[in-house]
């Protein structure tokens, strides 16, 4: 029987990009700004890989961060006018390297499948796209892991938007209330095109709102060592349920901790004045290069 929370017309170009990828990926990954519906297509990934009868692994920025955010750790490390700290987000993306190298190992000769969520821009799992000289690097750039850029025509992210401003008043689901409103989905796309503009994306400079072909294009540059697609998203779907609710018997990956406090305590041999070079150039390498 079909799953009520599945509406991807069959045989759609968004069915057939996803079902391909249970198919025939280790892991995916949807990789874009909030609002352009990550969520929600992790959410139809998740239920077409329940249906081949893979065993399901999740690695999302809004989890794996829950795990940096005890309160003592948010005593030290507050969020900022609803701004995760830039400390955190930069652990987070320490701790992500070696949870991607230690599922890859523990997973390497069975049928499970990784699904993950990471939107970058402001210094969020951007360490996911990066080569580095570490045990992760060969799984990230394998053939088998894929990385997905959905891309919502303008109509479609204003519909998006419009649907976010109703969830976070009446939220079906806790993560929905935490949701970006579209004040800062602007500031965030502002923030790209500054980005792209330093990686000299064509027309990043320009001043706007959201532009699908800018956006994709800056995360197009982001996946340069990664096997990446954008994704056009030119309809609305008839959501029945929170993008957020998902299967029970999928295993989170987020930081013990122990993980959490190793990841900040490398993070504070940095020192301020580097953290918040590193954060705010989030597009650049460690080594000062495109990631």
């Amino acid at each position: 029987m079909r799953d009520a929370r599945s509406i991807l017309p069959a045989g759609s170009f968004a069915h057939r990009v996803l079902s391909e990828a249970v198919r025939n990926c280790k892991a995916v990954f949807f990789a874009g700004l909030p609002g352009v519906g990550k969520s929600l297509l992790l959410q139809q990934t998740a239920l077409l890989s329940h249906a081949a009868g893979r065993p399901l692994h999740l690695l999302q920025w809004d989890v794996a961060r829950q795990g940096f955010e005890t309160p003592e750790i948010l005593a030290r490390y507050p969020e900022v006018q609803g701004t995760t700290h830039a400390a955190i987000r930069r652990a987070a993306g320490l701790w992500v390297r070696g949870a991607v190298a230690n599922w890859a190992a523990a997973h390497a000769g069975d049928d499970a499948l990784l699904l993950g969520e990471a939107p970058f821009v402001g210094h969020r799992l951007i360490e996911l796209a990066r080569r580095e000289a570490d045990a992760a690097e060969s799984f990230l750039a394998a053939r088998g892991t894929l990385f997905i850029i959905p891309a919502p025509t303008l109509a479609v992210r204003q519909g998006i938007e419009a649907a976010r401003e109703r969830e976070i008043l009446q939220p079906r689901h806790a993560r929905e209330a935490a949701n970006a409103p579209p004040n800062v989905l602007t500031l965030l796309m502002q923030e790209l095109r500054a980005a792209g503009a330093a990686l000299g994306v064509p027309g990043a400079r320009s001043e706007g709102g959201y532009d699908p072909d800018v956006y994709t294009a800056v995360y197009a540059k982001l996946l340069e060592h990664r096997h990446s697609r954008p994704l056009v998203i030119d309809e609305c779907w008839p959501v029945v349920a929170s993008p957020y609710e998902l299967d029970t018997d999928a295993v989170e990956l987020h930081p013990s901790p122990a993980e959490a406090a190793d990841a900040l305590a490398r993070v504070e041999l940095l020192g301020a004045v580097e953290l918040e070079r590193a954060v705010r150039q989030w597009y650049l390498s460690a080594e000062g290069e495109v990631s």
